[in-house]
């Protein structure tokens, strides 16, 4: 992936702090407008969460639809769903042309028991009702409209998009404050007097600005080496989605999450994997019938809000600044529209 090294610039029209997939959809969104932005990012593009996951593109929120129905009503819940697949198709659209490892085969919601095949069974029926294209078989929802990508290839696709100068790795923010004509950002000893500040720094805003309720919480995954077997169909989420899993077309294996079973250890900012997390993992991939053997472990940190949404909009109290944050584990699916619909609103 190229690098992108600079400094924080003394002078911002925009500054978007986060080098992700919400910054880099940001940047493309600004630029998309005719608006100068400038992306600073204190490692390097996608080295947090959006380098980190199982590259899931799902419509809707975490919960499933029924559930979704119950937590925001149905219109609500519809308009979600639309809008995650106006995701999908406008991201894949604006990276057309570069290697992203796409497909859209669909995915699979596999119920964990009666009470998750009960819930998947009402989505299916009310996601027919609505005009949206899913499928029941009595053990599995099927979203045929569903996808998966190479997540840190993705948002270098973005990336690679910007114009030459605009990100800028490297630059640790500590500090943004508010002033009556604009926002002062302060960076390794350095300061950036922009016109509006946008956070796009998902579980970290708090570090930032502890009055955003964002909570970090841990995922943990693995990868195979190839196998020669076809273990899995489609990308397939499970326990309420809590578990996950897919099989890359070259034969590897990914497989993700158990948080479930470790859920108040599993929250903070430490990336690193543990062993209680990883059996689990280890256990899954048996089950599957994969032969190759393990090859990479990893950890990210997601930002989970109280309402399951994202945090997409203006900080009280604090002129110029913005979030678009907050993803709950669903950043591929949220992400690029949130930021759209942020950058059409300043």
């Amino acid at each position: 992936m190229e690098r992108y090294l600079g400094r924080l610039p003394e002078r911002a029209d925009i500054l978007v702090i986060g080098g992700g997939i919400t910054g880099t959809s940001l940047l493309h969104h600004l630029r998309a407008r005719g608006m100068n932005g400038v992306l600073v990012e204190r490692a390097h593009i996608a080295s947090g969460a959006s380098g980190r996951n199982a590259g899931f593109l799902l419509a809707g929120v975490a919960d499933n639809y029924a559930d979704a129905v119950r937590a925001y009503g149905r219109s609500r819940a519809r308009t979600i769903w639309q809008m995650t697949l106006e995701n999908h198709d406008t991201m894949i659209e604006a990276v057309a042309g570069q290697d992203v490892d796409h497909r859209r085969l669909g995915s699979a919601t596999l119920a964990s028991g009666e009470e998750e095949a009960e819930s998947l069974a009402e989505s299916a029926q009310l996601l027919s009702e609505d005009g949206f294209e899913a499928g029941w078989d009595g053990r599995r929802l099927i979203n045929p409209r569903d996808g998966e990508v190479n997540p840190a290839s993705t948002v270098g696709a973005l990336a690679r998009l910007a114009k030459a100068g605009a990100i800028r790795e490297g630059v640790n923010v500590t500090a943004v404050e508010a002033s009556s004509s604009d926002v002062l950002v302060h960076a390794d000893g350095a300061e950036c007097r922009a016109g509006c500040v946008i956070l796009a720094t998902n579980a970290y805003t708090p570090l930032l600005l502890p009055q955003i309720a964002i909570q970090p919480r841990r995922a943990q995954m693995l990868a195979s080496g190839p196998d020669a077997s076809h273990l899995c169909d489609l990308p397939t989420y499970s326990h309420f989605g809590y578990r996950y899993w897919r099989q890359l077309p070259t034969g590897e294996v990914l497989v993700g999450g158990w948080r479930d079973t470790a859920y108040d250890e599993e929250v903070g900012y430490e990336e690193r994997p543990t062993d209680k997390i990883q059996a689990h993992l280890d256990v899954q991939l048996k089950r599957m019938g994969a032969e190759a053997a393990v090859t990479h472990r990893w950890a990210g940190t997601m930002g989970f809000t109280e309402s399951g949404l994202p945090l997409v909009g203006p900080v009280e109290g604090m002129p110029g600044i913005y979030t678009c944050a907050g993803f709950n584990g669903h950043g591929m699916g949220f992400a690029f529209v949130s930021a759209k619909r942020l950058v059409d609103s300043l």
